[in-house]
């Protein structure tokens, strides 16, 4: 079935079933999708308010310009949706546990995120901007990172030998992070 300008914020006014459907330019407001399954649908200039999707399944679910805010989307597999046109923006969101496995995220934005534990591995993280996110514990492994800003952020720990670095933007205070597996302490 398709949906096209709605808004959807009360229970009773949700479809059936949310798996081979498709949205396109429709808000969802203060709903919990927890542990629900969206494989097959396709979500087209969508925005996520106040949502909870911790453990949502997007096997080949279709995400092109999609904009989260204040959301809970921990343990959710971004590796699983559809390449294609992906593209996502996070704001104010719990992010904890999280994969992005070989995802194209050029341009993202990830604006005051819980990312503790992020799995990031063989992504296209150009020009993307981290604004003050929490770092902790996450992987970044054989990503592209040209002209990311990480300036505001903290808990950085990355492998420059293992990533592309080029004109990515750190403060001073992330440069013990990216020294790390060399076993150096640093000191103010």
């Amino acid at each position: 079935m398709e949906y096209y300008d709605r808004v959807f914020e009360r229970p009773d006014e949700l479809p059936a079933t949310w798996t081979d459907q498709e949205f396109e330019q429709c808000l969802f407001k203060k709903l919990d999708f927890s542990r629900t399954s969206f494989a097959g649908s396709s979500f087209i200039n969508c925005r996520f308010e106040d949502c909870s999707l911790v453990y949502a399944t997007l096997k080949n679910t279709k995400l092109y310009d999609v904009t989260f805010v204040n959301c809970k989307l921990a343990h959710v597999d971004f590796g699983l949706c559809n390449a294609f046109g992906f593209h996502v923006d996070f704001q104010a969101c719990q992010l904890d546990y999280t994969v992005f496995l070989n995802r194209k995220l050029k341009k993202a934005q990830f604006i005051d995120c819980s990312l503790k534990e992020a799995y990031f591995v063989k992504c296209e993280l150009t020009g993307s901007v981290f604004t003050n996110c929490d770092l902790e514990l996450a992987k970044f492994e054989e990503n592209d990172l040209t002209q990311v800003d990480f300036s505001t952020s903290y808990n950085i720990e990355l492998d420059p030998e293992n990533n592309k670095l080029k004109k990515a933007r750190f403060s001073l205070h992330n440069l013990p992070g990216l020294l790390t597996k060399y076993g150096l302490v640093i000191r103010n």
